[in-house]
């Protein structure tokens, strides 16, 4: 006997995901979930020098071949624009691949680096996937923190 029993259960599916705290801001879309496993509560502190994946699944209204993925950073009711490491949505889907059709749920997960020389502030992620127009937009608040 090699000691292993096949007959012990896994635990697929395991994960530490947290949902997140978020507001939709338009698109034609709907998005189903907002989440992270990288932070630890649904108000996500965000420590410098740490990278953050964030998820977002959502259905789109129509067919979509192409997404265009656009963060800005909201602080003090001033849009700052921040650079995405993938800014081609079909490229950064986790679950689903280009083209999606009307009502199919996918994920799109984008990871950013907290650099050390952001402020240490409270500030809204404005997150927004486009084609034409918002195929969905949604605001995160998060916090910086040393």
């Amino acid at each position: 006997s090699s000691g292993i029993n096949a007959e012990w259960p896994l635990r697929p599916g395991v994960t530490s995901a947290v949902d997140l705290v978020f507001k939709t801001c338009g698109g034609t879309g709907t998005v189903t979930k907002v989440f992270s496993d990288d932070c630890s509560s649904p108000q996500c502190k965000l420590h410098k020098g740490k990278s953050y994946k964030i998820n977002i699944s959502f259905k789109p209204a129509s067919e979509i071949t192409s997404i265009k993925a656009v963060l800005h950073g909201v602080i003090a009711g001033v849009s700052v624009p921040f650079p995405l490491p993938e800014s081609d949505g079909c490229k950064a889907l986790s679950e689903g691949t280009c083209p999606i059709s009307s009502g199919t749920e996918v994920t799109w997960t984008e990871e950013l680096e907290v650099l050390s020389v952001y402020p240490s502030i409270r500030l809204i992620s404005k997150w927004e996937l486009q084609t034409d127009g918002d195929v969905i937009c949604v605001e995160i608040p998060v916090q910086i923190v040393s």
